[in-house]
């Protein structure tokens, strides 16, 4: 490792720069780990400053630029998450090399730290190419004054960044660290491999499976096309200490932890709000579950397949329903990504619908005792929440917890198309007054609209439910005919079936793998189950019936 820091050549007109040397030992490839494997998808597709963790460190007064750039060595030394590259189906360690930290003088600038941080995480990683790092330390006068580290989501996810965070922090005050005792990613890789991990893996896969082929496949449906949709979304933060003194009641009375108590209000007034019997959500699990993958540096997070069903009585009904479900969820939320996009292929094509990601819930809080502000006393407000700027976030509605003890606290994003702001706002607060309400009582399942402004959503003329779903059959009309171009056809909903009849010559299977290809992004159409293969097309739309028929089936 180096001593000093020395200074980096860069080309004309960028930032000076250090070099930080690492030597962190084997230089091994092998496969990848099912997370590392998740997430190289997502980094490849998904909007960069979604995909990248950033966050800026003060330096503690004193230390140099050269302890600036030993921590930055030891930090990439001991963690083989930020010496990997993925190439041809494989994750590459290299055991040493070197990291360009960039230099920028502050001038005065109090926000230069942040500015930093906000370019560099808007830049896509290359995970064949790049190293998953980058770092850039603001000084004045020579003297370091805040660190800036970037990091992609097949290096950590939210808990790793938590641990590699704090190691950094301990790294700049000059600590020694403990040798590392978790494993690194190649060897949860190996161990991914064993019969045992194999088959709880695909235990997974059938569980994800079986509730696919039968639940809503989205509960905010609504009549919108992502087309080049920005996911540029709105994001109200809400925040009570009330809420979080009722959830330690209400997991005495119920059983049900505080996170699943918060994701059962969600996903109840989200399926109020739609007119869903069940409310299906995507919870992140972090899959930490055994010991020795606590302190492990790396991406584990996946997602967990949580349906809810709704048809209780009374909240407490639901949150036991809840409990159960999550614990099935997390239980199965461990499996290889590239068999599960498989799966909801086939899973798309049998029924004809496009899954959507429309309630994510993260929890990212860390029990605890919580922070303890005591403003609702002051201010006397139980639910206290106000509007953020938009950030990307390619879901219809997401949950992102940041406390449950001492204070909730969350950020609820909103696709403005299927919740609008006011909506949004009635849902998030009414999480938490749902919660209090709850805390002394088993609130009636018919008492919630009123107790918190969320209200069914009215559907108009041409929405049906099929196979669990909501559909809009102009929505069906419009999807077929983007599918079949200039074809005649018509589409009727008869016996709980959608029909199609159509003009020939074609056959079921090249219409329903055409109408398939066009599902993506479309929450309220759904492929015709029967399709009709007729000779020419009638005069008027009455008259398809009478046409001779060439061929018909389900084209699955």
């Amino acid at each position: 490792m180096s001593a000093g820091g020395q200074v980096a050549e860069v080309l004309p007109g960028s930032p000076a720069g250090l070099v930080a040397r690492f030597q962190g030992g084997r230089t091994a490839s092998g496969p990848p780990t099912v997370g590392q494997a998740n997430m190289i998808r997502c980094v490849l597709t998904d909007p960069p400053e979604h995909m990248n963790y950033r966050f800026v460190l003060n330096v503690p007064p004193g230390r140099t630029l050269g302890d600036v750039v030993t921590a930055a060595e030891l930090l990439v030394s001991r963690h083989e998450s930020l010496r990997t590259t993925f190439r041809d189906g494989l994750q590459h360690v290299v055991g040493e090399g070197e990291l360009v930290i960039e230099v920028h003088e502050s001038r005065g600038s109090a926000d230069l730290a942040d500015e930093v941080a906000t370019r560099l995480q808007a830049v896509r990683f290359d995970p064949a190419g790049e190293l998953p790092v980058r770092m850039a330390v603001t000084v004045t006068d020579g003297a370091p004054e805040h660190v800036v580290l970037i990091v992609t989501h097949t290096t950590v996810d939210a808990v790793g960044l938590g641990l590699m965070r704090a190691e950094l922090g301990r790294l700049l005050l000059g600590e020694i660290p403990e040798p590392v005792t978790a494993p690194q990613p190649l060897d949860v890789a190996w161990a991914e491999r064993n019969p045992a991990s194999l088959k709880r893996a695909q235990a997974a896969l059938t569980y994800w499976r079986t509730n696919l082929e039968r639940i809503p496949r989205s509960t905010f449906t609504a009549s919108v096309d992502d087309g080049d949709n920005d996911w540029l979304l709105p994001r109200l933060r809400v925040r009570s200490t009330r809420a979080a003194r009722a959830l330690g009641r209400i997991g005495t009375r119920t059983g049900v932890s505080r996170s699943a108590a918060v994701l059962a209000a969600y996903t109840l007034l989200a399926g109020l709000r739609a007119g869903q019997r069940t409310a299906v959500a995507l919870a992140i699990s972090a899959n930490r579950f055994r010991p020795e993958l606590r302190e492990y540096v790396g991406p584990l997070a996946q997602d967990a397949l949580v349906p809810i069903d709704l048809d209780e009585p009374t909240f407490d009904g639901v949150l036991r329903r809840a409990r159960a479900a999550t614990l099935a969820a997390y239980q199965n939320s461990r499996f290889d990504s590239d068999a599960l996009v498989q799966i909801m292929e086939e899973v798309q094509r049998s029924r004809g619908v496009f899954f959507a990601r429309d309630i994510v819930f993260n929890d990212m809080s860390v029990p605890g005792p919580g922070r303890r502000t005591g403003r609702t006393e002051e201010d006397g407000q139980d639910v206290r929440s106000h509007w953020l700027p938009d950030a990307t976030m390619p879901t219809r509605t997401s949950l992102w917890v940041r406390t449950l003890e001492g204070e909730v606290d969350f950020t609820l994003w909103a696709d403005p198309r299927c919740l609008p702001r006011e909506d949004a706002e009635a849902l998030g607060e009414g999480v938490v007054r749902l919660l209090i309400e709850a805390e002394e009582r088993d609130v009636p399942v018919s008492e919630v609209s009123a107790l918190t402004g969320v209200v069914p959503l009215e559907r108009g003329p041409g929405w049906v439910t099929v196979d669990a779903c909501w559909v809009h059959l102009a929505e069906v009309e419009r999807l077929v005919r983007d599918a079949v171009g200039e074809r005649p056809f018509r589409v009727t909903f008869e016996d709980g079936r959608l029909v199609c009849h159509l003009a020939g010559p074609v056959t079921p299977q090249e219409i329903h793998t055409a109408c398939v290809g066009k599902l993506s992004g479309r929450m309220a159409a759904m492929t015709p189950h029967h399709y009709v293969i007729c000779d020419g097309a009638p005069a008027s739309p009455d008259g398809w019936a009478a046409l001779p028929v060439l061929d018909e089936g389900t084209g699955r």
